[in-house]
């Protein structure tokens, strides 16, 4: 007697929170079909390249708790996907004091997308994310879920659908089928960022590898931090630099223009590091969610009679790990 193969679970996200709760399905035999509006992996993880420079102009850095997660970083460090980073990083006060600070952190190789490409390749072929797949609306009824995409394709049917993405587009996604979880996504305040990147064709370096700005007058500070992105390890060691807007002064400057972002910015940068040159390639990135500034605390949303749940950095904690956790715990509840 021959049983019917049962539908998939469509996995909207393909940043560490899906590809969390991709892996863990996958692992018990479960299929997923994984949709990415990006065109190349990395989300919030990604590596710019431009000019001849490369830039890991997203999330900076991982660190460690999970003793789940732990073990896959593990593994991305065996496979050549990740690796510790085991630069000086400080924290700058505005009264110019420095403090090391001291914290276990892992990066991607050969840039922050790495980790995102070694977690697809440890899926099955067909869970591999199909990027370039902006998913616009979620129809159907439980246990028979359509996907609507940006190209006017349709996708489905699936049994169950998990949003992994931030929590406003995960709110816009859920309002009509599952109104109680998109008013909980709501209720996540994700921050926006302002990155700056600069190449220089040579430079006096400061005397860190990266630094947060902090301390007394913090608030009004227009950087929160500043890396020697040449200087992670497997990057090229040329003097490329990172210089990441805090999320307080990128939301009150949200609708300023990339001119008027520079203007403010590239002084900061010059101003904390010593470095008054011209630099050789210079370039901003917008992040409209960047971080969560107000996280949940529920760890995932998941509502079992629907077949509908949605998972993130923003449903746990303000930390890139909180995403993979995050995808990993609501994968738990599913089943998995």
């Amino acid at each position: 007697m021959t049983h019917p193969t049962p539908l998939p679970t469509a996995i909207i996200g393909a940043g560490l929170a899906g590809l969390a709760a991709a892996l863990a399905l996958s692992a018990h035999g479960l299929p997923v079909t994984l949709f990415d509006a990006g065109t190349a992996p990395g989300g919030r993880l990604s590596t710019h390249r431009a000019g001849g420079w490369r830039f890991d102009h997203g999330g900076q850095f991982l660190t460690v708790r999970d003793a789940g997660f732990r073990d896959v970083m593990g593994e991305l460090v065996g496979d050549g996907h990740a690796a510790p980073w085991m630069g000086h990083v400080v924290r700058l006060s505005a009264d110019g004091s420095v403090q090391p600070h001291v914290v276990e952190r892992f990066v991607g190789l050969p840039g922050m997308d790495g980790i995102i490409r070694g977690l697809i390749a440890r899926l099955p072929e067909a869970a591999r994310p199909r990027f370039g797949s902006r998913v616009t609306a979620v129809t159907g009824t439980p246990g028979h879920w359509h996907l609507a995409l940006a190209d006017d394709a349709q996708e489905g049917p699936f049994t169950r659908v998990v949003i992994a993405v931030p929590a406003p587009l995960a709110a816009r996604l859920l309002s009509l089928v599952a109104p109680a979880l998109a008013t909980r996504a709501a209720q996540a305040v994700m921050a926006p960022c302002r990155a700056l990147m600069l190449g220089y064709g040579a430079a006096v370096l400061p005397p860190w590898d990266a630094a947060f700005l902090g301390g007394a007058g913090a608030e009004d500070r227009p950087l929160s931090w500043i890396a020697h992105d040449g200087g992670k390890p497997g990057r090229d060691g040329r003097a490329g630099f990172i210089a990441h807007a805090a999320p307080a002064w990128s939301e009150r400057h949200r609708e300023d223009t990339d001119d008027a972002v520079i203007t403010t910015l590239l002084p900061a940068f010059r101003a904390a590091t010593g470095i008054t040159a011209e630099p050789a390639f210079l370039a901003l990135h917008h992040w409209p969610h960047a971080l969560p500034t107000a996280p949940l605390s529920d760890g995932y949303l998941w509502d079992a009679p629907l077949g509908l749940g949605a998972c993130g950095d923003w449903c746990l904690e303000a930390r890139a790990e909180a995403a993979f956790v995050s995808g990993a715990r609501l994968a738990a509840a599913m089943g998995a």
